[in-house]
């Protein structure tokens, strides 16, 4: 307590509080505009951090860290555009809440499950560092393709219902991450001679591609008129009794967030999903999510936001960075001479102390912002959609460009579109294939490598504990909505 108090007053000076405003702000901003995300923000941020001393050089990133992970659902909820990929399941049920025009009372709901996730997650940070990192340093290739495909059969319950135009939808999603050079021989694939193709198809263009310009030409297609506003909607809070019942919602997602965020390589994107899917397997009434179900925006908002607390977590106790983002933040600690690992909490326990106080504050920091901006993000619903769609397009092409500095992510952002915008008039959701492109490289990569250190045997991942019941409970995930579906047809029946 006493060193928490040392790091605590080390973070009150007005250097270290106006780092973490800072970051707060530049968070929001760089999870708000499609294409960015938490890891490109703190790319551009850290050439500032140099001239910093340590500590407030650190509160900046975390600081931007947090608030970029909530700043991703202000697009998602406004317009269906997740503003960075860990925002993708709150598109589910967010937008739909702003087209019913309770889009103030979506971006309170968000905002509180980001706190909450977000002040959870600093919780598990601070008390459960040591075990939870040795936890997550057992993880192998099998236990990495065991999660791959647990999170892979999350399909089941995005497809609608009919389930094979959702597979047919993963499936593209798997083909697309395959274009490029082999990740283990460097061999070409699905390349057709062409050198652009050699680095990949990036999950962000294809993220701008399906949910910005999809999106807007699906609108101009169909002719979709102003979203309408509730009175007040301004205020954007929604009341103390809503919130307080959302507090089983957001404790699952926060759980679910922490459990995977520790793990080095899983991500705020799949944490999210996975919230969403387990809030809707436990829910009176599943049919619901999709619709513009609060719960279906606590819980994945809470999981991202306590991803960056246990991301953290191999982070500062092994050197093991638990996201891109953390990667980045592995950087700014190196540049200023702090070198994480086992010694760090003896070397250097003032710096640690005063990063735990410091994401406490970034915490209250992002709520305030937040809360503050929400007048703000009301507004662009009230944008015509002639005007705001063109928008949206421009923004988002920038971003594609700015993020490699390529323009050929351009091309290939409007290339998606309108392969998204296709798949939506024919009916086919577009959140599997994005899975699909994000857990693909995990599962083939990690499927290899287990079986290079098992001689070729496939016995290994039924030996190994932890990857055989992934992979049991990812049975379980796929086939539970098709179950339930067919028992309902069965009790519907006279």
């Amino acid at each position: 307590m006493a060193d928490f108090l040392s790091g605590l007053l080390s973070v009150l000076t007005p250097g270290s509080l106006l780092s973490i405003l800072a970051g707060s702000v530049l968070g929001v901003f760089a999870g708000a505009v499609p294409g960015l995300s938490s890891t490109v923000g703190l790319a551009l941020v850290l050439p500032v951090t140099f001239a910093l001393d340590p500590a407030p050089a650190l509160l900046m990133m975390i600081s931007l860290y947090m608030a970029a992970e909530y700043g991703g659902s202000i697009t998602a909820v406004a317009i269906g555009v997740p503003g960075s990929s860990p925002a993708l399941a709150t598109t589910f049920d967010g937008y739909p809440m702003t087209r019913r025009g309770e889009v103030g009372r979506a971006l309170g709901i968000s905002l509180f499950s980001s706190m909450s996730g977000g002040l959870l997650g600093t919780i598990l940070l601070v008390a459960a560092l040591a075990p939870l990192a040795r936890a997550a340093i057992a993880f192998g290739p099998a236990e990495f393709f065991g999660l791959g495909v647990f999170g892979l059969a999350i399909v089941a319950n995005l497809v609608g219902k009919d389930p094979l135009k959702g597979i047919v939808s993963a499936l593209l999603g798997l083909t697309a991450f395959v274009v490029g050079l082999d990740v283990l021989t460097g061999a070409p694939r699905l390349t057709f001679g062409s050198s652009l193709l050699m680095d990949g198809l990036a999950l962000v263009p294809m993220l701008i591609g399906f949910f910005a310009i999809a999106e807007a030409l699906e609108s101009i297609a169909s002719g979709r008129r102003r979203t309408r506003r509730l009175a007040g909607a301004g205020s954007g809070f929604p009341r103390l009794r809503e919130l307080l019942g959302l507090w089983p919602s957001i404790l699952r997602g926060s759980a679910i967030g922490g459990l995977i965020g520790v793990i080095p390589g899983a991500g705020a994107t799949i944490a999210s999903i996975v919230a969403w899917n387990e809030e809707r397997r436990v829910a009176k009434r599943p049919e619901r999510f999709g619709q513009g179900e609060p719960a279906g925006i606590a819980a994945p908002e809470a999981a991202n936001n306590a991803c960056v607390g246990a991301a953290m977590i191999p982070l500062l106790a092994l050197g093991i960075p638990g996201s891109a983002s953390a990667a980045v933040l592995l950087g700014g600690l190196t540049v200023q001479g702090v070198a994480p690992g086992p010694l760090l909490m003896t070397e250097r326990a003032g710096l640690v102390y005063a990063l735990y106080a410091g994401f406490f504050i970034a915490v209250a920091t992002m709520f305030a912002v937040g809360r503050l901006g929400i007048p703000l993000w009301v507004r662009v619903v009230a944008i015509r959609p002639a005007i705001l769609m063109p928008m949206i397009v421009a923004v988002s092409l920038i971003g594609a460009t700015a993020l490699r500095g390529n323009p050929a992510d351009a091309w290939a952002a409007l290339f998606f579109g309108i392969i998204g915008f296709a798949l939506l008039r024919r009916g086919y959701p577009l959140a599997p294939a994005v899975l699909g492109l994000i857990l693909g490289p995990m599962i083939e990569t990690n499927y290899r490598r287990a079986l290079t250190l098992s001689s070729g045997s496939h016995a290994v991942f039924a030996e190994n504990p932890i990857c055989l019941i992934l992979l049991v409970f990812g049975l379980l995930s796929f086939a539970a909505p098709m179950v339930r579906n067919r028992l309902g047809r069965q009790r519907a029946t006279p």
